[in-house]
C-alpha cells in the first residue's frame, strides 16, 4: 500500500508506505533519545525491512519508556532540554517532547491501520484501552461510563 505524496512533518520527509511510517515511528524515538542522552544522530536506515525495523523497535521502546519514567521520577516535566541535534540547536521543554512523540506515534498508528485496511488486511479497531483489557486478560463485555460497549 502506498501514499503518494504523504508527508507527516516536513522535516522527516516522506511516508509514503507502510514500511516508511514504521521507519519514522521508530526513527522518531532514537532522535528524541539521543537528544535527550546527549548522543550523535542516529543513523537513518535507508531501506529498513520488516526484520530490522522490529529489530529498532525492541530496542529503543524499553529506553523510551525508561526515558519518560525517569522523567516522571524526578519530576523533570518542565525541565528544558538543549537539543543539539538541530541545526542550530533548540530547546524544548521535556513535557512538549513526550506529547510531540505520543501525538506523531498515534497518528502514525492509525495510519499504518489505514494502509492495512485499504491493502486488504484485518486490523482490529485500534483502541488502547481494548489493547490493555486484552493484554491483562480482562476480556468480558461491560458497560463504560458514557454507555459504550466494550
Amino acid at each position: 500500500m502506498r501514499a503518494p505524496g504523504a508527508v507527516l512533518l516536513s522535516w522527516d520527509g516522506p511516508e509514503e508506505s507502510i514500511a516508511a511510517v514504521l521507519d519514522h515511528q521508530v526513527f522518531t524515538k532514537e532522535v528524541w533519545l539521543a537528544a535527550i542522552e546527549g548522543l550523535d544522530l542516529p543513523p537513518r536506515d535507508d531501506a529498513p525491512d520488516a526484520a530490522r525495523l522490529r529489530q529498532r523497535h525492541d530496542a529503543v521502546a524499553p529506553r523510551w519508556l525508561a526515558a519518560v519514567r525517569d522523567i516522571e521520577r524526578r519530576r523533570t516535566w518542565n525541565d528544558r532540554l538543549v537539543d543539539a541535534l538541530c541545526d542550530p540547536p533548540e530547546s524544548f521543554v521535556l513535557s512538549s517532547v513526550v506529547a510531540h512523540v505520543l501525538t506523531y506515534a498515534a497518528h502514525r498508528r492509525q495510519s499504518v491501520r489505514a494502509m492495512l485496511t485499504a491493502a486488504g488486511h484485518e486490523v482490529d479497531d485500534g483502541d488502547p484501552i481494548l489493547w490493555l483489557r486484552a493484554r491483562r486478560g480482562e476480556t468480558e463485555r461491560r458497560e463504560t461510563p458514557r454507555g459504550a460497549i466494550t
